[in-house]
């Protein structure tokens, strides 16, 4: 029978009671006898007040928490203090086989005893498997006489051993080499290139993403960044889903009329009824921009505007047609029918605007105000699309809504216009500020530093990588991704829409011997029909040349795989638009900037702006420059530097006088 031994060098650490093992354990300050091998709630006594701090120094609670952590802290001991009352347990009780041998089943019947939404219940038993490892934490290394694993074969035994599943039976059904899997159990570490192979293994043993890798690319604890994620994601993951928007598919017949007429007249060069100047939708070619609303194309033509409010109106239809009432929705006496005349009532519109509060929290953000606006401009006296239609949309309105007679129609308009434009005023709030995720990054001295850093890092990957392999050629095409963004911060829809072609008659031109450009037209860029627009003619720096060369040179083409593409920056199969560009900045941040919970192309426009307006006070042209933005956009967006600046040169004042 094997014998375990366990030595005392932890007797000096205070809250663990000493335990010594031979077959039999005994365990002091209480009387049992064990039999058989011996799991780790019986080796240590862990009271969970002792994981709970734990948790808090997980989170950086010690001192100035960040509100976003401290909120996030919150849930996960709301839902540890659930799982332990169903447990039959407290936060003074000791750790037991709830969290250790017993812990998936347990795991499983809690689960299964709230009534929850599945989103919910799923981000639950994360942050309980989560709380699980950081017991794992607190536990100290055991001696063996095979020797040390090294911590991702220890974490992974033990993932093993959980699932109950033979490792042959369970390398074939992950698509696993049986020899690499007995190698990692047995102390291997995951070369770079067999990393997807560890994530089919994560999935099969239905482990969080990442998991097993973090094990592989583990820093020193001492090093170790905790991730704090930014407080709009954890709404949204704790938001309660549901079914309340209506697909495209089930929108009426009736209500797709409504929006082709109205379509036709917001981009109409010669609309049938009164417009404001700036009451057009822009029309965009289809080749510049990402898959949009079928709703939203005329042509070989597309407007994103008109994608952006169709979504909306799907939402606003759900939302008021399905809402039940006792959830803030409206009491019918008949439901009512899909139709664009809901947007004219202020009873309607409160329903509606009061939804969108409650779905972030209370908050009266951006979202509010497009939509207000957007519906408002309907509503103008004397311009307003529907203001104008009484004898159209009057009859179109339920019955306990409608009014009497069309000139009550336009008084109604009249009323809800100003109802909107009074909210727009009151909307001032900010749903998902853009300086949260980069938080981290803001705090250092050289916020673009992780940036080059983790460009660093994927260019060590693509060098580990085999020669000419489609996995080398996506790591260079990340960095060069990220250096592009970094030397160029343009926006999404710009980027993705970047032509390069033999003939050199894309948007992106040159050589290798003559260097490049980036040359785009008013029509490549946002508000490109404004007065204010202008060309964009800039040289690619000198620093991110080479990284383009030999991007076009070589693995653009690996990208491709024989098929040809006007764009420059291409995903891996079709060589259309890439769709996943944003999700991509996103993933890569968040894996090569160490306790980064990830961000896009939106936040590097913004982390570029503050770090040089910082380091360059009151240089707002520059900035204006750099973000192919309006001098008045750049000082309303970032004001608040400026009176940072003069505050700190007001400080230099007083210590001069001190």
């Amino acid at each position: 029978m094997k014998v375990n031994y366990f030595g005392f060098k932890y007797l000096d650490i205070p809250r663990y009671y000493a335990v010594t093992a031979n077959n039999v354990i005994e365990v002091t300050q209480f009387s049992s006898v064990f039999a058989g091998s011996n799991p780790p709630e019986l080796l240590m006594a862990v009271p969970y007040s002792d994981l709970v701090a734990k948790l808090k120094q997980h989170f950086s609670l010690d001192s100035s928490p960040v509100p976003s952590a401290l909120q996030q802290y919150r849930n996960y001991l709301s839902t540890l203090n659930g799982y332990l009352a169903f447990c039959g347990k407290t936060l003074e009780s000791n750790v037991g086989i709830e969290l250790t041998s017993q812990f998936d089943t347990n795991l499983r019947a809690y689960l299964d005893s709230v009534k929850l939404a599945s989103r919910t219940l799923r981000d639950r038993a994360l942050q309980l498997k989560a709380i699980q490892r950081l017991y794992r934490q607190v536990l100290p290394p055991q001696n063996s006489s095979a020797g040390t694993l090294s911590s991702f074969a220890a974490e992974l035994r033990q993932y093993v051993a959980d699932s109950g599943i033979a490792p042959k039976t369970l390398a074939k059904q992950a698509g696993v080499n049986p020899t690499t899997l007995s190698l990692w159990l047995k102390g291997a570490t995951p070369r770079d290139d067999t990393l997807p192979a560890l994530r089919r293994l994560e999935v099969q043993l239905e482990l969080e993403r990442d998991t097993l890798v973090r094990c592989v690319r583990k820093p020193d604890s001492e090093n170790a960044v905790s991730i704090v994620v930014p407080s709009h994601r954890l709404r949204m993951a704790e938001r309660r889903q549901d079914s309340l928007v209506i697909p495209e598919s089930a929108l009426s017949e009736s209500f797709l009329r409504e929006w082709r007429a109205l379509f036709d007249y917001k981009v109409s060069d010669f609309p049938t009824l009164e417009r404001q100047p700036r009451g057009r939708w822009r029309l965009i070619p289809t080749t510049m921009s990402r898959s949009l609303s079928e709703l939203a194309k005329r042509g070989s033509m597309i407007c994103p505007t008109a994608d952006m409010i169709i979504g909306r109106m799907r939402s606003f239809l759900g939302v008021i047609c399905n809402l039940p009432p006792e959830s803030g929705g409206i009491q019918w006496n008949e439901a009512p029918s899909q139709t664009l005349a809901l947007c004219t009532h202020p009873r309607v519109l409160e329903c509606y605007l009061q939804w969108m509060s409650d779905q972030s929290g209370g908050i009266r953000h951006n979202g509010h105000r497009v939509f207000a606006r957007t519906v408002a401009n309907l509503l103008r006296p004397q311009t307003g699309y529907l203001w104008q239609l009484a004898t159209v949309f009057r009859e179109r309105l339920p019955e306990e809504l409608r009014p009497a007679s069309d000139d009550a129609w336009r008084k109604m308009c009249g009323n809800s216009h100003k109802f909107l434009r009074d909210y727009i005023r009151s909307a001032t709030g900010i749903s998902r500020s853009p300086e949260e995720p980069i938080s981290d990054l803001l705090a250092l001295a050289s916020p673009l530093k992780p940036l080059l850093e983790a460009i660093e890092r994927i260019d060590a990957d693509a060098a580990a990588a085999p020669p000419g392999s489609i996995t080398e050629a996506r790591h260079k095409r990340n960095a060069f991704l990220l250096a592009l963004l970094l030397s160029n911060p343009m926006r999404v829809r710009t980027l993705v829409s970047l032509t390069w072609l033999p003939n050199g008659h894309g948007t992106v031109r040159g050589t290798p011997s003559q260097g490049w450009r980036i040359m785009l037209q008013p029509l490549h860029l946002k508000n490109g029909n404004s007065q204010q627009s202008r060309a964009y003619n800039v040289k690619v720096a000198d620093w991110v040349k080479p990284r383009l060369d030999e991007y076009i040179e070589e693995y653009r083409d690996t990208l491709l795989a024989g098929k040809s593409s006007p764009y420059l920056l291409v995903g891996d199969r079709n060589g259309e638009i890439w769709e996943g560009l944003t999700h991509a900045v996103l993933n890569l941040t968040r894996r090569y900037i160490p306790g980064s919970p990830g961000f896009g192309p939106h936040a590097i426009r913004h982390l570029v702006a503050t770090d040089w307006l910082r380091n360059n006070p009151g240089d707002f042209l520059t900035v204006a420059e750099l973000l192919n933005d309006t001098l008045t956009t750049v000082l309303a967006n970032y004001a608040h530097l400026r009176r940072d600046d003069s505050f700190a040169r007001y400080e230099e004042h007083i210590a001069r006088l001190r």
